[in-house]
């Protein structure tokens, strides 16, 4: 009877061991971030380029970052393996280039930001190189921030939580930069996702708190702002100024 009792003991501990909850527990989850161009043209000195390419950034939010975490110690995954980074697997490059893109000045093709991505986060995804960028776009597609703050002007930072909130059913991180006038504004949004990619879930909180005001300026973009000669983006704005006064 007592034998009878440990193999029962034995086997429901074997049942638990192999139960679907610790299967399915996920060792990694993603965080991508979505930075606003409006902000980076309006905080930094040297203004923003256009890149070297022959496709026009889009007016939105671009990938800034699809980092691989660690769901045990809430830290990133880096430099997993030496898997190279190769231009060559991801096909049509038209849709990186308009929302994974590098718009500091001077000028660049944006593909030294893809290769830092893949080979310091993307080795450690578990996924193809062309799946792992294909991924980061969709869920930009999916959450399409842009489509949730239609307007430009002043929020209060819970009101972007709550209006990105909607779509994920998680809250976001938000960071700020300070603008025009030293205004904090809105500058980018984290969200995270589970190791199916699919399932939304909450960010740990960063390491360093993000600083922002209560009510923060979502700052326009234009595509005039971003420079194809030596013009800075505060030259460019007083010109733009002047021809809508003059419009008027």
């Amino acid at each position: 009877m007592a034998s009878s009792r440990v193999a029962l003991v034995c086997l429901l501990g074997l049942l638990v061991a192999a139960s679907p909850a610790s299967i399915a527990a996920d060792k990694i989850f993603y965080q991508i971030a979505f930075m606003w161009p409006g902000a980076y043209c309006a905080q930094t000195k040297s203004g923003c380029c256009m890149p070297k390419t022959d496709v026009v950034p889009a007016g939105d939010f671009y990938v800034a970052g699809f980092t691989v975490y660690d769901a045990a110690t809430n830290y990133a995954e880096t430099g997993c393996n030496d898997i190279p980074f190769n231009i060559n697997q991801l096909g049509d490059t038209t849709k990186l280039m308009q929302y994974w893109n590098n718009i500091k000045c001077p000028s660049t093709t944006g593909q030294k930001s893809w290769k830092n991505a893949w080979e310091t986060s993307g080795v450690c995804s578990n996924l193809t190189e062309s799946v792992y960028f294909e991924t980061a776009l969709a869920l930009r597609d999916k959450i399409n921030p842009l489509s949730r703050l239609p307007d430009f002007g002043l929020y209060s930072v819970e009101k972007i939580k709550k209006t990105i909130q909607k779509g994920t059913g998680t809250t976001p991180l938000i960071q700020c930069s300070k603008g025009p006038f030293n205004k904090f504004q809105l500058y980018q949004i984290f969200v995270c996702v589970a190791e199916d990619t699919k399932t939304f879930i909450e960010c740990p909180p960063p390491k360093k708190p993000y600083t922002c005001s209560d009510e923060i300026l979502f700052h326009p973009f234009k595509k005039w702002m971003l420079n194809t000669t030596t013009k800075s983006y505060a030259a460019k704005a007083i010109d733009q100024f002047i021809e809508m006064t003059l419009e008027i």
